[in-house]
C-alpha cells in the first residue's frame, strides 16, 4: 500500500540528488540495466519544480515515465523497480519515493513520441554515469498543472501548488521580451492525448497568481482587433498593450 502524504518526508533539492546518486549506483551494480545503460527517464511534477523552477523548496516524491522500450520488456522493468525498491530500503525513503505513474495520465499512443521529444528538450533534472532523468516538454507539464488545477478535488492543498508550479512553468517557457502566453495557447494543449481542455477559470487562476509573483502579464487573454490587424491584451495598468 502507498503511504499517506502524511507519512512522508518532504525531498530537498539536495535530498532528491542523494536519492538519484543511490539509483544512480544500483544500476552500475545490474548487469542486466547496464546493457541498456544510462537509463533515461522524463519527470514533471514536484521534481521540476524543485531541481528546475527553483519554486518549491521540496516535493513528497519524484514523478516520472521511464523509457517506454526499457518499460515495456518485463524482465528490465522489474530489475528497476528493484533497484528504486533497494534506495528506498538503503537510504530510508518511501516504497514511492520515485514512481511512475506519470504514464497513467498519458495516452498509451503518445507515450513513445512525448518521451523522445522530452529528450530532445534537452533540460535535465539528473544527470549521473548511469541514470538521466529529462524534464518532461514544458508544454505538456504545463497542460498538466493547468488541468489539475481545473480539477482539483482537494481545492485548499493540491491546487494551490499547481498554480504556484504553472506560473513558474510559463516564467521558464517565456523567452525576455516575448509577448505572454495566450489563454487561447493553453486551451489547445493535448500533448497527453486525451482531449481535455483546461478551464479558462483555471487559466485565469494561474493568470492571476502570475501577475501576483513576478509583476508582469506572462498569461493573457489575447484580443484580435480588427482594424489594427493586431494582436492585444491588458496590461497591468488595465491599458491595451500590441503584440
Amino acid at each position: 500500500m502507498a503511504s499517506s502524504r502524511e507519512d512522508k518526508a518532504p525531498l530537498t533539492y539536495d535530498e532528491m540528488g542523494k536519492a538519484l546518486a543511490l539509483l544512480d549506483a544500483e544500476i552500475g551494480a545490474s548487469e542486466l540495466l547496464m546493457s541498456v545503460a544510462p537509463l533515461r527517464l522524463i519527470s514533471v511534477g514536484g521534481a521540476l519544480a524543485v531541481r528546475v523552477c527553483h519554486n518549491r523548496e521540496a516535493s513528497y516524491d519524484i514523478d516520472c515515465m521511464l523509457d517506454p522500450n526499457i518499460a515495456g520488456a518485463a524482465d528490465y522493468l522489474v530489475e528497476f523497480e528493484t533497484a528504486v525498491s533497494q534506495v528506498a530500503e538503503a537510504g530510508g525513503y518511501t516504497p514511492d519515493w520515485l514512481n511512475q505513474q506519470v504514464e497513467m495520465f498519458v495516452s498509451r499512443e503518445r507515450r513513445m513520441g512525448l518521451f523522445l521529444e522530452s529528450v530532445q528538450q534537452g533540460i535535465t533534472i539528473y544527470e549521473g554515469a548511469n541514470l538521466v532523468i529529462y524534464a518532461g516538454r514544458l508544454d505538456w507539464a504545463l497542460e498538466r498543472k493547468v488541468r489539475r488545477v481545473a480539477h482539483a478535488r482537494d481545492r485548499r492543498r493540491t491546487k494551490r501548488v499547481d498554480v504556484t508550479d504553472a506560473a513558474a512553468l510559463v516564467r521558464l517557457m517565456r523567452r525576455p521580451g516575448e509577448p505572454p502566453l495566450s489563454f487561447q495557447a493553453i486551451r489547445d494543449l493535448n500533448l497527453n492525448g486525451f482531449e481535455v481542455p483546461p478551464t479558462d477559470e483555471a487559466i485565469r487562476e494561474v493568470a492571476d497568481y502570475y501577475v501576483q509573483a513576478y509583476g508582469e502579464v506572462g498569461v493573457a487573454d489575447m484580443v484580435w482587433d480588427a482594424d489594427a490587424g493586431k494582436w492585444k491584451y491588458q496590461g497591468l495598468q488595465d491599458d491595451w498593450v500590441w503584440c
